[in-house]
């Protein structure tokens, strides 16, 4: 998993298919490699116990899948993470669990919660090479009507970065300030709407913008300074 976190094998290579089928179906669904310590688990509880290592913060593949665009099985796997490891009573992940919705320790761990941060970091902001990323990762419930998605000087690479994503029934008005401490080549606001809805029309400062892909549901931004207003309809 180091392998394909640290970008050495690509994301669409063949080696990283095989290693996350078998870390999928194998190694995490039974206790032949001693990282499922509770067992195998049911077919009926594949997506909600399945994927998951009992130090779910030291590696997971959901930054190998936001990079694949296969954001549902990387949302599941934060999310999972998240259940397995956090601390109600003292708001602390612990470093490994042994039993779901009992973590066990051996003791809270600051370095994975900031891995957790990390991931939580990349759903919503995310470099690739001279690329911007804006909430690529986010559950398409936060843009359900009425929700706000908000970044205030996100840390990138390329300088912090801010945004604002408002949901209504028709679509997202969006305001966002690209980051000018290095170049961007490219910058891609990314609307995950519920129940898959595509989008219609963009406006950008005011003026139709047809740089846009539906299908990925993706607006390309213009590199400049500034604020940069959108109005997205679905």
């Amino acid at each position: 998993m180091i392998l394909l976190t640290t970008n050495i094998f690509g994301v669409n290579e063949r080696l990283t298919d095989w290693v996350l089928d078998d870390w999928e179906d194998n190694a995490t669904m039974s206790s032949s490699l001693g990282l499922n310590v509770h067992g195998w688990v049911d077919d009926k509880l594949w997506f909600s116990e399945g994927g998951m290592v009992f130090q779910a913060n030291l590696q997971n593949p959901t930054l190998t899948y936001l990079r694949r665009n296969e954001v549902p099985a990387a949302i599941r796997n934060l999310y999972n993470d998240f259940v397995a490891c956090y601390y109600p009573s003292v708001n602390a992940f612990t470093e490994e669990y042994r039993q779901w919705r009992s973590p066990s320790g051996p003791f809270y761990k600051i370095p994975d919660e900031a891995k957790f941060v990390n991931r939580v970091r990349d759903l919503l902001v995310r470099e690739e090479g001279d690329t911007l990323w804006l909430a690529a990762g986010t559950p398409r419930r936060w843009l359900a009507p009425g929700e706000k998605v908000e970044v205030r000087a996100g840390p990138t690479y390329f300088g912090p970065v801010s945004y604002s994503l408002e949901a209504s029934v028709e679509g997202v008005d969006a305001l966002v300030t690209l980051p000018t401490r290095n170049p961007v080549r490219a910058a891609w606001l990314v609307l995950r709407a519920p129940e898959g809805k595509q989008l219609s029309s963009v406006e950008v400062d005011g003026k139709e913008w047809t740089d846009f892909d539906p299908s990925r549901e993706r607006i390309a931004l213009p590199i400049k300074a500034g604020e940069i207003r959108i109005k997205a309809k679905f």
